[in-house]
């Protein structure tokens, strides 16, 4: 298995900085300078960032033909940052700076004044049914791009699924409103996001033909888009990771293991943090690695951290606290996890080291490419 270690010099934060640097925003990392050049020879009057979720190149690669509209327009690939994964990569993406930066590192993190584990996105709990309102954004916050534009009197808007109100109910729906804005040119920058492909591998595995159907028509979709676009509008298409088929551990059927901890598995399933009970860290390490050191490396959190897995910058004064004691990185197929209720985990997962998550495009698209 090809792994790939997150390149925060020439990866997704560069592109970030590209299109910020481009709009007059504060610069936190380089930014990349092959889409510098493309934003500054054209000068774009609007700027769109459309984030396919679990796009990732490699699965581009495998279910796209080479002559598709996404794959001919590829300016680049790029590593995602680490973990793999959408809390992590979309926050990124919104603020300009790393995970670590961030403190957003997964899809649920224990905040131990709650003595619970998170959903992010949510605001509820992920092991129980109790939900904290806005907690995420008021304890972590992060300063979103479109809030920075409008400090400068810029105009910016900001497309979602129809989980936020106002959403788009189809890929064609998001669509249509990017084309509608980019007519009439009412945003100097536009965030639009899509998250049904990724739903679609987790349910049935990125292999299943119906995941290489639904990018088909996600292609055809993005073609017709050019043709819609004002010609004053440049189009930015990209992921935030891909995904894998996986198999799926779960230490509720390891009570040894489970013995061990003080708190439930967080994060992710391939990027996972352990809280280990005073006393037990030479038993857990012990298991672990010799139950699972196959297919995950172990180490402390503040190893991890250190060595800059999760980005560069100066930590977010809670990131090391929601890394627990030790965190497992996935090297190989597999997902660990506890799962309690009787529902099965996910068939396609990300969030680990392989190239088909870690690698994602850096699509340039504009009314010229319309065919």
């Amino acid at each position: 298995m090809n792994l790939i270690q997150p390149d925060y010099q020439t990866g997704i934060l560069g592109v970030i900085n590209a299109w910020r640097q481009r709009l007059g925003l504060q610069v936190h990392h380089p930014a990349d300078p092959q889409l510098s050049a493309w934003l500054n020879d054209h000068a774009w009057d609007q700027i769109v960032v459309l984030l396919i979720d679990g796009m990732g190149s490699r699965l581009m690669e495998t279910m796209l033909d080479e002559e598709s509209f996404l794959r001919r327009h590829q300016l680049k690939e790029v590593t995602t940052v680490y973990p793999s994964t959408t809390s992590a990569a979309t926050t990124s993406v919104l603020s300009g700076k790393s995970p670590a930066e961030n403190g957003w590192i997964g899809w649920h993190q224990y905040f131990k004044e709650l003595d619970d584990s998170l959903i992010l996105f949510m605001n509820r709990s992920y092991y129980g049914t109790h939900s904290y309102p806005d907690y995420s954004y008021t304890h972590i916050p992060f300063l979103n791009q479109k809030e920075e534009l409008h400090q400068l009197g810029k105009t910016a808007l900001e497309l979602y699924p129809a989980f936020r109100e106002g959403g788009a109910h189809s890929f064609d729906e998001l669509c249509c409103q990017i084309a509608m804005h980019s007519q009439a040119q009412d945003a100097q920058f536009i965030y639009a996001y899509w998250d049904h492909f990724d739903s679609l591998m987790h349910a049935k595995g990125p292999s299943d033909p119906q995941c290489r159907e639904e990018l088909k028509q996600i292609d055809q979709r993005c073609r017709q888009l050019a043709a819609q676009l004002n010609p004053r509008t440049g189009l930015i298409i990209l992921a935030d990771h891909g995904q894998i088929d996986v198999d799926n551990i779960n230490i509720k059927d390891d009570p040894e293991l489970l013995d061990c901890l003080r708190f439930g598995p967080t994060v992710e399933p391939r990027g996972t943090a352990f809280f280990v009970k005073p006393g037990q860290q030479d038993s857990f390490v012990r298991q672990f690695e010799a139950k699972y050191g196959d297919r995950f490396v172990l180490k402390p959190s503040a190893q991890w951290l250190e060595e800059g897995l999760f980005g560069p910058g100066q930590p977010h004064p809670r990131t090391l606290e929601f890394l627990g004691d030790y965190f497992a990185v996935a090297i190989a197929e597999s997902c660990i996890g506890l799962w309690e209720n009787g529902k099965p985990p996910f068939k396609g997962q990300h969030a680990g080291l392989c190239a088909e998550e870690m690698m994602i495009p850096v699509i340039v698209v504009s009314n010229e490419d319309s065919e």
